[in-house]
């Protein structure tokens, strides 16, 4: 009985620490997850080019219409609450296949961006997640002149909030499909879809969801699937069923 007692107290703290008191308190309300813009990229590094530089002349074997990802398709952003991710080697391209010099390519823009904040409120309306991240890429290179392509392609956690109880992860995937050409065969111009995938944890509850940015190689980028505040909310569904299988 004294045995049965003491295993009770000892085993006591850490049940506190896993069953939850208020189940509201650790539930998330789905419909008030949101995502905003909050303003221009900050802070942005040179990311190093994934391909060596040449020793010039042309680029023989090289495909200006045929536009592929030489880097990473998949790759975690933040994983339980803290920040994994290194922009300096997980990010992803949209360039000519058969490119093997990275100076073949000229007239790169400078790193551009948005950063976004990504909010959610427990069932009593208490904020519970609150993070920043900011997309970025690189855009505009062109070989001899034809073509507009993207590179340094990735996703930089700048805050990451997240209430007592709550466990928050952040992925991207780049599959090879979303990566299309919207100009010409002599002139082409990179289309990316990254599909940002976050998760959202408890002892009560598990929530999971996706947000869709389109980038292209001439600079444009927009929202088009995800829990975003206003004109973009309407495309959700449109967007999902068109490019996350």
């Amino acid at each position: 009985m004294y045995l049965a007692a003491l295993a009770v107290a000892l085993l006591a703290p850490a049940w506190s620490q896993t069953a939850p008191t208020d189940s509201k308190q650790f539930t998330l309300d789905e419909k008030s997850i949101t995502i905003e813009k909050r303003g221009p990229s900050v802070s942005i590094k040179d990311i190093p080019a994934p391909l060596p530089k040449g020793g010039g002349g042309g680029e023989p074997s090289l495909d200006l219409g045929n536009i592929i990802n030489i880097a990473q398709k998949i790759w975690a952003i933040i994983e339980k609450n803290q920040p994994v991710v290194d922009v300096k080697t997980q990010y992803a391209t949209a360039l000519p296949a058969g490119l093997t010099h990275w100076d073949s390519l000229a007239g790169w823009r400078p790193p551009a961006g948005q950063v976004y904040g990504f909010t959610a409120k427990n069932a009593y309306g208490i904020k519970v997640i609150d993070v920043e991240y900011q997309v970025l890429r690189t855009y505009g290179g062109s070989y001899n002149g034809h073509g507009k392509y993207l590179t340094a392609v990735t996703i930089e956690p700048l805050k990451v909030d997240v209430a007592w109880g709550y466990k928050f992860s952040l992925n991207v995937e780049i599959p090879d499909s979303s990566i299309v050409n919207v100009g010409t065969a002599a002139d082409p111009v990179a289309g990316m879809m990254a599909t940002v995938k976050w998760q959202i944890s408890t002892v009560v509850k598990n929530s999971q969801g996706k947000s869709l940015y389109y980038l292209q190689g001439d600079g444009k980028m927009n929202e088009v699937g995800g829990p975003f505040q206003g004109q973009y909310v309407s495309k959700v569904e449109k967007a999902l069923d068109t490019w996350v299988k």
